[in-house]
């Protein structure tokens, strides 16, 4: 009992000191702490007197507590820890005379596994312009980023573009600090690379065409490439297999076509440096010569002498030439040879334009001709009468003009015989007596037309006057369908009885008493036919009641001839022809028309005609005999160069071989037969030919002289300097090629040819090895081309080179397609574009649009990265920069990748 009275009072004591003590500064458990890593940290008391104080420490991370004065403790894993640090003062007798705990927050924060890193990039449009990637990792938006760019300038953007004042190498740094959560040390990373800076490629290229205006498919190329310079590498391709070297080359294209035309440009810069280079495509559509000549004629077509029949002249002529006539008034026609009536005479102007249909794209061949014809009323005016006695009175007469054509402005005078007349159409005329009368009809036609002729006509006739008599004379006619000059005449006259005398009279001296007889004239022409009716009583005597009538028909000639000619030229004016009509024809009534293939002609019957330029014309001769009887007659005629002055014959060109450089054509402005040429190549030899070929056994300058001799005071000489480069050793040319599969699109291959020496042409057949027979192999005429294989399998590829110097070599290798892609097409629009182009993609859920745009060369020139949303997107780039050709677009999304083409203008 004592000894628990004791205790108790011990206790009692200890209570009693440690409150005392609490409320003074004899115990004091606060306590400082430092990270000396980013996990051990280092913990000091306020109170440091011991052994008179007793420090406990618990870290709260489940270890042993500590009873160190100031402990250091490394934390196994990152969190945060409640530590409690409990100090006990004792007295002299070890009692405990006060106690006091105080807990702080220790915040452990990860290990730094920061990694840091970066990557540049030239802006295509500025390599002054650097674009600088932070590759750093793991990176948040709380870390501190600075750049130093080497010029004396910083940045903390994450992802800077900084522009360099002057090309050059930088030493760049990026320094990446991640901010602890607590007040440890933060974790801090850097790395520092060379960065190289270019000089900014400023050099834009660009070309302009133009055709020779003496041959369209000879192309005269420019070069407006800036800036420029003497020391610019260019090389030029024709879009024909052909390339050229030369700044601003002249190329003769063999045939018509579109070609693309490509010129790249190197700037070749200072050692050390990448040269600049830039290039262009366009497309150049070349046509063939237009050597159309447009031409026609025209003839009226009877019995309506305002329509006329046009005829096309025009040579060479085809079925798909597009044919336009306008003829003058108001009315225009599309067919080759059209008939076209007018509605009234006058002067008309005629146009025929003819435009032969090229390929499409290329310019096409249009030749116009306009004439001026001349559509009247021609005189073909046969002037007739008749006249009847009335019933009731035989000395009044009636007469009836019968002269056709016939219109109601023409002029007639009437004569009687009787002394009187009269200007009415169709007069009645009473005689005071009977008797016979020369009764004269005399029309004049009044032409609307200034300047042409009147057309007269008339016609006298014996008029018997007697007692009542009602016979009126008529007849028609038509020829005999198999010979045009046979005539059937049909007696139409009333009253008609057998017992009438007949009397026909056909104008040509015969006659006949026939009912309807028939003529065959021997001459075509225009003959007056009169018939004569004579009533006989019933007793068979000839009684004086007689009817005459006169007609003028036509009598056309047989068309069975053929048109020739002959021509020669003058022998002191070479563009002077004489041509000679050697034509035979039936009559003399036959018309000529020379046409002379300069768009000029005559109608004389043998023409005389100089030409203003010497060529090869067409030259057409038309012979007519009738409106339904036409021949013609056509060749060609060459009229030559003339001979040039004697101090001028002797230019000559030169040309060397495109597969020997050492071999040479020489060819004279100047050539003729009747000149003796000589030639002089510089190196001991020389040639009588007037096109001399002429190998150079070595590479070197020499002088090659040509002299013409036409006559002993006529002769000349001309001498040009010649470069002649050594021709390239085939043997030495190596030629292969490589070739890279797309990481994304397993069988698109892309192929590069090697060789040692520059390739002019190039030529890929892919043939496939184990598909069937009839599979025909793939010919790629291109340069580098890039192919979609459609499927798996083996495949031969071949590449036949053209290289410098004409030598041609042929590689071949084997390609094993294993995985094929599908790949889908967009379609870009507007299509051709200037400054944007947009697709539309349709998406399943959002993802992010990723577009690439490459160049013909498969350059990347412009990229653009768009989150997209479920439904349609449209996505647009800015093509404004780029320069005019062509491009492919790239479109990934999710796991599809798409193709779109366009070209920018």
């Amino acid at each position: 009992m004592k000894k628990l009275i004791t205790l108790l009072w011990l206790f009692l004591a200890a209570f009693t000191i440690k409150a005392t003590a609490q409320g003074g500064t004899s115990c004091n458990a606060d306590f400082t702490f430092q990270y000396l890593s980013g996990a051990t940290v280092k913990f000091t008391p306020v109170l440091n007197d011991s052994p008179a104080v007793i420090h406990s420490w618990n870290y709260g991370d489940g270890s042993a507590v500590n009873h160190n004065v100031s402990p250091t403790h490394t934390f196994a894993l990152p969190g945060t820890y409640a530590v409690v640090h409990t100090v006990v003062r004792l007295n002299p007798n070890g009692l405990p005379i006060c106690t006091q705990s105080t807990t702080k927050q220790i915040i452990i924060d990860p290990p730094c596994t920061l990694s840091v890193n970066f990557s540049s990039a030239a802006s295509s449009n500025n390599s002054l312009l650097i674009l600088f990637t932070n590759l750093s990792v793991p990176l948040a938006l709380t870390d501190s980023i600075t750049w130093n760019f080497g010029d004396n300038t910083i940045s903390h953007d994450v992802n800077p573009v900084h522009t360099y004042a002057n090309a050059g190498t930088y030493n760049v740094c990026l320094i990446v600090k991640k901010w602890p959560n607590t007040s440890a040390t933060p974790c801090i990373k850097y790395i520092c690379k060379p960065v190289v800076v270019n000089t900014p490629c400023n050099l834009v290229v660009d070309f302009s065409s133009i055709p020779s205006t003496a041959n369209p498919l000879e192309i005269h190329f420019t070069n407006l490439s800036v800036p420029p310079a003497t020391s610019d590498s260019t090389i030029w391709t024709f879009g024909d297999g052909t390339g050229s070297t030369v700044t601003n080359p002249v190329h003769l294209y063999a045939n018509a076509g579109t070609y693309t035309v490509c010129l790249t440009v190197k700037k070749n810069n200072t050692a050390g440096t990448p040269p600049c280079v830039r290039y262009i495509c366009k497309s150049v559509i070349v046509t063939a010569p237009c050597t159309l000549v447009a031409d026609f004629s025209s003839a009226a077509v009877p019995p309506n002498l305002f329509t006329i029949q046009f005829t096309n002249l025009s040579i060479p002529l085809s079925p798909t030439d597009s044919i336009t006539w306008t003829f003058g008034d108001g009315s225009t026609s599309n067919a080759v040879n059209p008939l076209h009536t007018y509605t009234s005479p006058g002067i008309y102007t005629v146009c025929l334009r003819v435009k032969k249909n090229n390929n499409t794209g290329s310019t096409p061949c249009v030749r116009e001709i306009c004439k001026s014809i001349i559509v009247s009323e021609p005189c073909t005016l046969v002037v007739n009468f008749s006249w009847t006695a009335t019933a009731t009175n035989p000395l009044m007469v009636h007469f009836t003009n019968l002269s056709v054509p016939s219109s109601p402005t023409d002029s007639t005078t009437w004569s009687f015989g009787d002394g009187s007349s009269s200007t009415t159409a169709n007069p009645l005329h009473t005689y005071a007596n009977a008797g016979t009368y020369n009764v004269c009809l005399i029309v004049k036609k009044n032409s609307n037309i200034p300047g042409t002729t009147p057309c007269v006509r008339y016609i006298c006739k014996t008029v018997v006057v007697q007692a009542p008599c009602t016979l009126q004379a008529n007849f028609t006619w038509h020829p005999d369908s198999a010979n045009a000059q046979k005539i059937w005449f049909t007696n139409t006259s009333v009253p008609l009885s057998s017992t009438d005398s007949i009397r026909w009279t056909f104008g040509d001296g015969g006659s006949s008493n026939l009912i309807n007889p028939d003529h065959t004239y021997a001459q075509p022409g225009n003959y007056t036919v009169c018939l004569r009716v004579q009533k006989r009583s019933p007793a068979g005597t000839v009684i004086n009641c007689v009817s005459e009538i006169c007609k003028t028909i036509i009598v056309y000639p047989t068309c069975n001839f053929q048109a020739n000619y002959s021509w020669k030229l003058d022998s002191i004016n070479v563009k002077k022809v004489y041509f000679t009509n050697l034509t035979i024809v039936p009559t003399t009534a036959a018309s000529a028309i020379w046409f002379f293939g300069d768009g000029t002609s005559a109608s004389t019957w043998n023409a005389v005609h100089e030409y203003a330029n010497p060529g090869r014309y067409y030259v057409c001769l038309r012979v007519q005999l009738s409106p339904n009887c036409v021949r013609y007659k056509c060749d060609s005629i060459t009229v030559p160069v003339p001979p040039p002055p004697c101090n001028n014959q002797s230019n000559f060109t030169y040309i060397h071989s495109s597969t020997n450089s050492q071999t040479y054509t020489f060819t004279p402005d100047y050539q003729s037969a009747a000149a003796v040429y000589t030639w002089t190549f510089g190196d001991g030899t020389g040639s009588h030919d007037m096109i001399a070929t002429h190998h150079y056994a070595h590479g070197g300058t020499y002088t090659a002289c040509l002299t013409v001799w036409r006559s002993a005071s006529c002769a000349s000489t001309t001498c040009k300097i010649i470069a002649v480069t050594t021709q390239i050793n085939c043997d030495s040319i190596h030629v292969t090629y490589n070739y890279q599969r797309d990481p994304l699109i397993p069988n698109k291959i892309y192929f590069y040819a090697v060789s040692n020496t520059p390739i002019l042409d190039q030529t890929w057949t892919i043939t496939r090895l184990n598909g069937p027979n009839t599979t025909p192999p793939i010919i790629l005429h291109q340069n580098n081309p890039v192919y979609l294989f459609g499927d798996t399998g083996l495949y031969r590829v071949c590449l036949r080179a053209v290289t410098l110097g004409g030598c041609v070599k042929e590689y071949c290798s084997n390609i094993h397609i294993e995985h094929t892609a599908t790949q889908c097409t967009l379609q870009a629009y507007p299509n051709p574009a200037s400054s944007q182009v947009s697709v539309n993609v349709t998406l399943s859920a959002a993802v992010m649009i990723n577009v690439y745009v490459y160049n013909t060369m498969n350059v990347l020139v412009k990229e653009k990265h768009q989150p997209g949303v479920a439904g349609n997107n449209v996505v647009t780039l800015s093509i404004g920069d780029l320069p005019s050709g062509y491009y492919t677009m790239k479109v990934i999304y999710d796991n599809h990748i798409c193709y779109s083409a366009f070209q920018k203008l």
